[in-house]
C-alpha cells in the first residue's frame, strides 16, 4: 500500500472553462463601429451582450451593447443599446434604442439619463420604477389632449351659428334652439331674439319668422325692394350682405315741404350685439362686467333684462357646441349675476281685473254689434271667454281641428303654450252656436274667400285681394289668418263703458281667460282639479297631474256646468 493514499491534501485538477469572456469596449461611436459579429463566438446563442467601459457611479452603470448573430449570409451586424438594472430583487435589461447613424452614443446617453432620473431614487441610486412597465403604459395609455382650452370664436361668430349660418368645420344646425330644453323657439321669440342679436339694422327687414306644425319658428328670407336688396339665399349670405356695422338704422331726418320744416325721427336707443365692438371679442372672455357696461344705456330695465337673457342664450349655445372647452363652469350671467339698476315699473291695471257675471251679457251684446265692423275679431274675443284659450293659441286654430262627431276642438301641442301633449276643448251648446256664427262669416259680402276649401284658418284676415284668390301658398300660410285686434279692443272697451255707464271700465283680452277660470272654479265648488282640465294648466300638484285622469264625458260635465252662465248666446240670423 502506497503512502500517497493517506495524504490529507485533495488532488489539484484544473477546472475546464466553458464560458467565454467578452472583452469590454469603450462607449464611443468609433469603438462601436468596429464591432463585427464575425469577431465573436455565439455558439448556440442568438445574441451577445458586450459591456461598456463606464463609471459605476454614473447613470451609465449597467450599459451594454447587444449584437445579434443574424441569418446565415447576413453581413450587417444589428446592434442595440441596453441597460441592465436591479428592481424588486431581480436583474433585468431595458432596450434604449437601435444603434444607427441617427441614434449614436450621444442620443443614447441623453435617453438613458432621462430614464435614470425618472426611475431611480436620487439619494440611494436604487431603481424605484420598472422602465419596461413605464414604456408599456405609454403604448397602452394615450395622453388626453387639453380640451379645456376654448376654440377662440368671437361673439359675432357664435351669433351667426346660433341663427343657423354655416361655420367652417362645424355641423350646421337649424338655428334658434332653446337654452336648457330640447326643441326650438317659437316665431315670436325668434323675432325678439334676432332683433337683440342682430337687429336694429336693415338686415332685419330681410328675414321673417313663421311657425311649423310643432309650434317652432322657421325663418323665411325676403327682399327689400325699397333698398333694392335681393332676398338672401342663406344665413351666411344675409351676414355677407350686412356685415357688422353696415346697415345700422340711424336717426331719420326729412324735410316737410308744406310746413317748410325739418323733422327728425330718432333711432332707438337700443342696438344689436352683432353691430357693436363687444361682438368682435371672444365669447370665452365675456364677463358679467362687460355685459353690465354694454346694457348701461339701453332704453329700459325690461329691455336690459331681455338682453341679459340673450347673452345667456349665446353662452349656453357655445357651451353645448363645445366652443368654451370642457370645463367652462356655470353660466356667468345666470341667476342675477349681472347687475341691473332697478327702475319703477308701471303696475298692470288688468292684474286683478275680471269681467263680472253681470257684465257677461253686455260684453256679448257689444261683441255682436261690432262684428260687422270687425269680423272675426269680435268672435275671437267671444271664443276666448268660452274656452279660456290664449289669444296666440286661438289665432292658430284651423277649421279642421273641429270634430263635430266627438263634439270637441282638437288643440295640437304645436299651438299649445306648454307643447307637452295634444289637448281638447269640449264643444258646449253655447260654443257650438259661436262656431256656427264664425263659419257663417263667409256669407258676408267681400268675405266669400273664407268659404274656399283650401282656406284652413278659423279666423281669416281682412287683408285680402283678388290676386290672392288662387294663391294656394298664401292661403295656407299664416298671412291668411287674422293678425291682431289692436283697433277692436278700444272700440269694444268704449262701447261697454257707454252701455254700463262706467267711464272707468277696464278691459283687455287677457281678462277673458282669467274670467273663465274664476267662473269655472265658482261653478265647480272651488275644485281646481276640475278647472285645470278646462284651462289646460300644467302647474297642478304632482298627485293631480299623474293620478287624476277624468274621461272626456267627465270633462264635458265640467264645461257644461261652467257654460250655463252664458244662457243669452243665440244663433245669428242669416
Amino acid at each position: 500500500m502506497g503512502t500517497e493514499k493517506l495524504d490529507h491534501k485533495l488532488e489539484q485538477v484544473e477546472i475546464e472553462q466553458t464560458r467565454t469572456s467578452i472583452k469590454k469596449i469603450r462607449f464611443k461611436d468609433e469603438a462601436i463601429n468596429k464591432v463585427r459579429k464575425e469577431n465573436y463566438v455565439f455558439g448556440k446563442k442568438l445574441n451577445l451582450f458586450i459591456p461598456f467601459i463606464v463609471s459605476k457611479d454614473s447613470h451609465q452603470r449597467g450599459l451594454k451593447l447587444r449584437i445579434y448573430k443574424g441569418a446565415t449570409g447576413e453581413k450587417e451586424t444589428r446592434k442595440v443599446f441596453y441597460v441592465q438594472y436591479w428592481f424588486n430583487g431581480r436583474s433585468d435589461k431595458f432596450p434604449l434604442g437601435v444603434y444607427s447613424q441617427t441614434f449614436g452614443t450621444k442620443e443614447c446617453d441623453e435617453f438613458l439619463l432621462n430614464v435614470y432620473r425618472t426611475h431611480t431614487d436620487p439619494k440611494t441610486k436604487f431603481w424605484t420604477k420598472d422602465p419596461k412597465e413605464t414604456f408599456k403604459d405609454e403604448k397602452r395609455i394615450v395622453e388626453k389632449p387639453d380640451t379645456t382650452l376654448p376654440k377662440g370664436y368671437t361673439i359675432n361668430e357664435v351669433i351667426e351659428a346660433y341663427c343657423g349660418a354655416e361655420m367652417p368645420g362645424e355641423e350646421i344646425e337649424r338655428g334658434f334652439s332653446k337654452d336648457r330644453k330640447d326643441g326650438f323657439r317659437a316665431s315670436k321669440s325668434c323675432r325678439a331674439w334676432f332683433r337683440y342679436l342682430a337687429g336694429y339694422n336693415h338686415r332685419q327687414s330681410l328675414v321673417e319668422f313663421e311657425e311649423d306644425d310643432d309650434g317652432y319658428g322657421i325663418h323665411k328670407f325676403k327682399p327689400n325692394k325699397h333698398l333694392r336688396v335681393n332676398a338672401p339665399t342663406s344665413w351666411r349670405d344675409l351676414f355677407r350682405k350686412y356685415p357688422p356695422g353696415r346697415g345700422v338704422i340711424k336717426d331719420r331726418i326729412y324735410w316737410n315741404r308744406r310746413k317748410r320744416k325739418t323733422y327728425t325721427i330718432p333711432a332707438s336707443k337700443n342696438r344689436s350685439i352683432y353691430d357693436s365692438d363687444l361682438g368682435k371679442s371672444l365669447i370665452s372672455d365675456l364677463k358679467p362686467g362687460d355685459v353690465e357696461a354694454w346694457i348701461k344705456n339701453l332704453s329700459s330695465m325690461e329691455v336690459k333684462k331681455e338682453y341679459v337673457k340673450v347673452f345667456i342664450t349665446i353662452w349656453i349655445f357655445a357651451r353645448k357646441k363645445g366652443w368654451l372647452g370642457t370645463n367652462p363652469g356655470d353660466c356667468p350671467f345666470f341667476d342675477d349675476k349681472v347687475f341691473i339698476k332697478k327702475e319703477r315699473q308701471k303696475e298692470d291695471p288688468y292684474k286683478n281685473i275680471a269681467i263680472s257675471q253681470s257684465e257677461f251679457k253686455i260684453f256679448w251684446e257689444c261683441s255682436e254689434e261690432l262684428s260687422d265692423q270687425f269680423p272675426w275679431k269680435a268672435e275671437l274675443h267671444q271664443l276666448m271667454i268660452l274656452t279660456a284659450l290664449r289669444k296666440s293659441e286661438a289665432l292658430k286654430l284651423k277649421k279642421g281641428y273641429i270634430d263635430w262627431d266627438e263634439r270637441v276642438i282638437n288643440i295640437p301641442r304645436g299651438i299649445e303654450k306648454n307643447r307637452k301633449k295634444d289637448q281638447v276643448i269640449i264643444i258646449t251648446p253655447e260654443l257650438e252656436v259661436l262656431l256656427h256664427n264664425i263659419l257663417d262669416i263667409g256669407n258676408r259680402p267681400g268675405l266669400d274667400f273664407y268659404k274656399m276649401k283650401d282656406h284652413p284658418w278659423l279666423f281669416g284676415t281682412r287683408k285680402w285681394g283678388f290676386d290672392k284668390y288662387f294663391n294656394k301658398e298664401f292661403k295656407q300660410s299664416p298671412k291668411a289668418r287674422l293678425g291682431g285686434d289692436e283697433k277692436y279692443i278700444p272700440a269694444l272697451r268704449q262701447l261697454m263703458r257707454e252701455k254700463l255707464n262706467d267711464p272707468e271700465l277696464l278691459y283687455a283680452p287677457k281678462v277673458l281667460r282669467k274670467t273663465y277660470i274664476t267662473l269655472s272654479k265658482q261653478r265647480n265648488d272651488g275644485r281646481s282639479d276640475k278647472v285645470k282640465h278646462l284651462s289646460r294648466h300644467s302647474s297642478e300638484q304632482i298627485l293631480e297631474q299623474h293620478y287624476d285622469k277624468p274621461s272626456i264625458d267627465t270633462i264635458r260635465g265640467y264645461a257644461e256646468k261652467t257654460s250655463e252662465v252664458f244662457n243669452f248666446i243665440r244663433r245669428r240670423s242669416a
